[in-house]
């Protein structure tokens, strides 16, 4: 893992990486301190761009297709971020040199294989759990388990988490997932029989019903087109000016493979600084302590506070009712079903509106107030110093220092362009 922050205020755009990468598998983890997660984009132009969650791309080193896009560009300059950052898709996407036809081939095998694993590990979890509670009759409760499994992936690339469709990636013409069928049926029927039979040969007396199997179908083909990033991928920041930018722009993407000659991808985030608008603070991959610096509190504590408010309103709505004298059952009932489906939501919600707003305005708005009128160098230190709170807190706790080791720091500001150096150097 990583820890990145981009920080903008109306002179500068400052971005900070670490340089730690974990390397792990079944019997081995270790991590490493010397990678590079920050690079130019183009020679000579005030743009930048940062990588996190994977250091390749189709097998390939992120940093050797960036060098390769650098020198294609040859300094080009483009309006805006957004069309440096398109411009750097398409490379990728119309490229057959770099990503050749039967290296897409291999890649989307692998890009398969790793969605059917996640079945396969959730599989392996869901049948703990039932033996644990009554392991004479697993055998019976198999299929279900696996039906259960894959129906739960099924609908997951179907709906977003607020239950809302799950739309097709825009990156994709009309027709993709048919294109995808046929192109590659026989290697995705290939990969689910074998994801059943290794299964089958954990757990004796599994079946898998045909419609279950045409579902592992639709799930290879939803992997590539739904907008969903379940399998392994790759955020890309970039972050600077373009060429009528007046005021410093981000845009982040995450990036998985390539596809019939299309790179799966879809933009994350976005930022513009403008004249009136306030500084621009954006973590990416992990950052908890970045968000506690910014809040006051720690993001899982608010969380853990909600549910202890929440039990704790709900004890005592029911102590109450259950107190007060000449209700009957029914009055009592819907009396508490009254307060705990309205009163008590719209309590609760206002009481943390009003935590919220005293942490803005103490906390977080001065924090905001400051970074908005920081000279380039204090706001690359800053962002610099905010990735540190990360690998600090990993140092002090009995936790695998996933975030370390020396810190990157670009700071580009339209006069003077990109200056990228080691935040032991000075700016």
């Amino acid at each position: 893992m990583t820890s990145e922050v981009v920080l903008m205020n109306r002179q500068a755009v400052a971005m900070a990486a670490d340089s730690a990468v974990t390397i792990s598998g079944p019997q081995y983890l270790k991590t490493y301190q010397s990678v590079d997660k920050l690079f130019p984009l183009v020679d000579g132009q005030p743009i930048a761009v940062m990588i996190y969650n994977n250091a390749e791309i189709m097998s390939t080193p992120w940093e050797t297709v960036i060098s390769l896009y650098r020198e294609a560009s040859r300094g080009r300059s483009l309006d805006t971020v957004e069309a440096y950052a398109e411009d750097f898709m398409a490379f990728l996407s119309g490229n057959p040199d770099l990503f050749q036809a039967d290296h897409q081939d291999t890649e989307f095998f692998k890009h398969v294989a790793v969605v059917f694993t996640v079945i396969a590990e959730d599989f392996d979890y869901q049948v703990a759990k039932f033996k644990e509670k009554d392991a004479p009759r697993l055998r019976d409760h198999l299929s279900a388990i696996f039906e259960f499994v894959v129906g739960e992936l099924y609908a997951d690339y179907q709906r977003y988490p607020d239950d809302t469709a799950r739309s097709d990636l825009s990156c994709f013409p009309q027709g993709m997932a048919e294109q995808v069928r046929r192109r590659y049926r026989g290697e995705i029927d290939q990969l689910a029989e074998s994801l059943i039979a290794s299964l089958k040969h954990d757990y004796p007396g599994l079946v898998v019903s045909d419609a279950t199997r045409e579902r592992l179908r639709d799930i290879a083909i939803f992997s590539v087109t739904k907008d969903a990033f379940f399998e392994h991928y790759t955020g890309v920041v970039f972050a600077g000016f373009g060429a009528r930018d007046k005021f410093p722009s981000m845009r982040s993407y995450l990036t998985s493979s390539v596809i019939l000659g299309i790179l799966k991808r879809k933009q994350d985030r976005a930022a513009d600084m403008s004249s009136e608008g306030g500084p621009v603070v954006q973590p990416f991959a992990q950052d908890r302590m970045i968000r506690t610096f910014l809040t006051g509190m720690d993001q899982y504590l608010r969380m853990f506070l909600y549910g202890e408010t929440l039990k704790l309103s709900m004890n005592l709505v029911t102590d109450v009712i259950g107190r007060a004298p000449g209700l009957s059952d029914s009055q009592r009932q819907a009396l508490f079903r009254e307060y705990s489906e309205n009163n008590m939501g719209y309590a609760l919600r206002e009481f943390f509106k009003s935590v919220d707003g005293y942490q803005y305005q103490v906390h977080t708005r001065p924090i905001y107030r400051a970074i908005a009128s920081l000279p380039k160098r204090e706001l690359g230190e800053t962002a610099a110093s905010l990735i540190k709170l990360n690998s600090f807190q990993q140092k002090v706790m009995h936790s695998i220092e996933t975030v370390g080791g020396p810190i990157d720091v670009a700071v580009i500001t339209r006069n003077g362009g990109l200056e990228l150096r080691n935040d032991k150097s000075d700016f």
